[in-house]
This record gives structure tokens, sequence and C-alpha cells, in this order.
């Protein structure tokens, strides 16, 4: 197996010109912006990363309030998460580039929707939908390529639950609420389950994750969420100017 061949079994990326340039437009978009720069680990009001008794490794983060947002637009950002728009960081006559670039213009692969529900179409995520979360932190330290299964998604709550073979093997769960000047955000990601096998807990999880592995996304997640005061404003002012493209955004 060439390297090539090697490097793309590790990431689940066919094209990486094509993705980076993607990124790029992204990047210049929020440079126009004046947006560029990611909120740094210490914007956080609190992280930690715990293991309960039963083997279930948890990291969590109450982040900086999200300035100038409200709940229902968290919710509908979640909700259009696979769409692209033409925003260029000034106007809506730019390329197009999909949102979850937008997001995170690094480590953001793609948000693909898997499932409707009851005939409501799903363009991210949806309650009680599967989408399938693809994303790679500093791009290949650590591969997330998984599918999702949408628990709750409204206008305090935001959790899905990572799959595996048709079972629960984690969740990352999403709360928020108003504040003066937007909204609190907490996150947290879980690897293992309560309810499960207390087995897979203690043999299976420490292979896929750990503290260091949970640190790193608590980073990755202050990054993003930071980021979201910086789009979400404008492109739900202009929801028109956003829409599914399921060719744009995939790159497995």
């Amino acid at each position: 197996m060439t390297n090539k061949e090697m490097h793309l079994k590790d990431t689940h990326v066919k094209d990486w010109d094509r993705l980076r340039a993607q990124h790029l437009i992204a990047r210049n978009a929020l440079e126009q912006a004046g947006k560029l720069n990611f909120k740094r680990y210490s914007s956080a009001k609190w992280a930690d990363f715990v293991v309960s008794d039963r083997g279930v490794m948890t990291a969590k983060v109450q982040h900086d309030d999200v300035k100038g947002v409200t709940p229902e637009m968290i919710q509908w950002f979640f909700e259009h998460l696979g769409c692209v728009t033409t925003w260029n960081g000034v106007d809506f006559s730019g390329p197009a580039v999909s949102i979850y670039h937008l997001w995170h213009h690094r480590d953001h692969v793609a948000v693909t929707p898997l499932t409707d529900v009851n005939g409501k179409r799903n363009l991210g995520f949806l309650e009680g939908g599967k989408s399938k979360i693809h994303e790679l932190t500093n791009e290949v330290n650590d591969v997330i390529y998984y599918e999702m299964e949408t628990v709750e998604l409204n206008t305090h709550t935001f959790t899905f639950n990572v799959m595996k073979n048709g079972k629960a093997t984690g969740h990352v769960k999403h709360v928020y609420a108003p504040a003066d000047d937007g909204c609190t955000f907490y996150a947290e990601t879980a690897v293992g389950t309560e309810t499960g096998s207390e087995i897979f807990n203690k043999t299976i999880v420490p292979k896929l994750y750990s503290k260091e592995a949970g640190m790193q996304w608590i980073a990755h997640n202050i990054q993003e969420t930071g980021r979201m005061q910086d789009i979400l404003p404008v492109l739900y002012a202009h929801q028109d100017k956003v829409y599914y493209d399921a060719d744009l955004i995939k790159f497995d």
C-alpha cells in the first residue's frame, strides 16, 4: 500500500487538494470579516476531564458566552450545518463555502445528513435523524468519521449519540441558554455508556479515548464554539443565502 493510499485509508479524504482549497475559501471569508483568530483556551469558564466508576470518559467545557445569538439561532445553526452559503466575509457574492468549514476552517471536513424524519428534510442534524461527522483534529492527529443519531435538538439542548454497528458507544451534548449579551454554552463528549456494557467501557474505551484526546477535543471545541458568534448572526439574517449542495460537501 502506498503512502497516499495509507493517508486516504486513515483520514477518509479522497481529494486533499479540493478540501484544502475549500478550507482556504472559508479562511478568506473569515479574514475579510476581520474574524480570523480563534478564541483561546483561556476564554473558557472551566474545563474538565473525568472518568466515571463504570469507565465512561467525559471531556467537559463551559464556554465563554456566545455573543449576539439566541437559542433559536443556535438550533437553526445545527439544523443547517450540512449546508453551504456564498458569504465572503463582506456580502454574499463569493464562491460557495461550507458552513461547517466556516465553523472551523482547519479541522472540519463535512457533516452529511443521512436520514430525514417524518417527511422533514435533514440539512445537517435533525432530532430523530442520522448524520455523519467527518473531521480531522489538526488535520490528521485525530480522525472523527462516525454516524451520529440525534436524540435531542431544540432551543436548549443538542445531543447526539455516536453509533457503531447500530449501538451507541458515546455521546456529544450541548446545552445553551439566554444570557445578557447572547447565550451560555456548555459542551461535553463522552466515550462509553453508563447503561451499556461495563466490559466495553473498561477494555475498549481506553483504546479509543484518553485524557490527552479529551483535552484536544476541548481545545477544538473552544475554537469552533467561539467562532459561532462570528458567523451565525449574519447567516441567520440571510437564511435565503443558505442552501444544500451534496456534491460540494462530499470529500470521502
